[in-house]
């Protein structure tokens, strides 16, 4: 474990705000989400050191199509799972071409997982490549032929001015040093190229609602928490010019607010308790019926501006 300063403004004065247990680890130690005194970014301190971070990262974590499916049930399910995922990335990759004005060049995906993304965009006439520092990327290269380099995005070594379009959907806050890889992305973005950022909303009517419970808080693999005033002030001071901020997912996307109520339904404990031989149709059910229960809700949090998750997309300033 390791103290950090805020990655922000490099102070070491931060207030508690409160303790929450890891989901997936039986164990009563916990994480503390602490909030800096002086510019006010949220997140853990202490918290796993960059070597140890991996363990806390169960094989489920990614949206692995590697775990097997035995039964017929759960191979009907994964289906189901897999056409609901592309429903919602097909979306996204809308929002993005909307959002750009672009409809074909070059694409990174940090933290692409199993490469879903990427092959969404890659329909769509986009060069595409990603960056995974999990397994996932071997499915993604020997499954779907795309081209993902295993390790992280440093690593990789792209050169200046190589990419049209970055994305990072769901991985800033899973960084130990975010404001690092923004600077990075912006070296290798092209002139005025864009850099769209997906996050969990710590301002979101959710977390008013459910504090600690709230299913993104997920310690100790978030490691940030970011509000739309928070992640536009990191952008900006990165050298990033805000184009949107959007509130809106998709209309059938509630899965937040479902793992937050019912938090064993989780679907990644339940692929844990599938490769553990556990499962039970009933949770699937449940699952499936509540995600279909509450996009009224997750409508009307948009609406007012406090959704749970937030995405962004800005452009690179010269």
């Amino acid at each position: 474990m390791e103290r950090v300063n805020c990655n922000v403004c490099d102070d070491n004065n931060a207030e508690l705000i409160f303790s929450e247990k890891d989901k997936f680890r039986k164990s009563t130690d916990k994480f503390n989400i602490v909030r800096c005194r002086k510019c006010g970014l949220v997140y853990i301190n202490p918290r796993p050191a960059l070597e140890e971070i991996v363990k806390f990262y169960p094989d489920t974590y990614s949206w692995k199509e590697t775990i097997s499916a035995d039964s017929f049930f759960t191979k009907f399910i994964r289906k189901l799972e897999k056409l609901y995922r592309f429903h919602l990335l097909n979306y996204e990759a809308r929002k993005v071409l909307k959002n750009t004005g672009l409809s074909s060049g070059k694409l990174l995906d940090v933290g692409c997982g199993t490469g879903d993304r990427l092959q969404v965009f890659r329909e769509k006439g986009f060069d595409t490549f990603g960056v995974e520092f999990s397994s996932s990327a071997r499915y993604a290269k020997e499954q779907l032929k795309l081209n993902v380099f295993e390790g992280d995005l440093f690593a990789a070594h792209f050169t200046d001015d190589s990419f049209d379009i970055v994305t990072m959907y769901n991985v800033l806050e899973h960084l130990h040093d975010p404001a690092e890889m923004l600077r990075e992305a912006r070296r290798i973005l092209k002139k005025e190229g864009f850099l769209i950022i997906q996050v969990p909303n710590i301002d979101s009517l959710q977390f008013k609602l459910f504090k600690n419970k709230w299913i993104a808080i997920d310690v100790p693999r978030h490691l940030y928490y970011f509000n739309p005033d928070m992640i536009k002030s990191y952008l900006t001071k990165q050298g990033f010019e805000m184009i949107k901020i959007d509130h809106f997912n998709n209309w059938w996307h509630p899965p937040t607010i479902v793992a937050t109520l019912f938090p064993g339904l989780d679907p990644q404990l339940s692929w844990l308790e599938e490769k553990e031989k556990k499962g039970t149709i009933v949770k699937r059910l449940c699952w499936i019926f509540w995600t279909l229960t509450l996009p009224v809700f997750t409508f009307f949090e948009s609406i007012i501006k406090k959704g749970a998750i937030i995405t962004v997309y800005t452009r690179q300033q010269d």
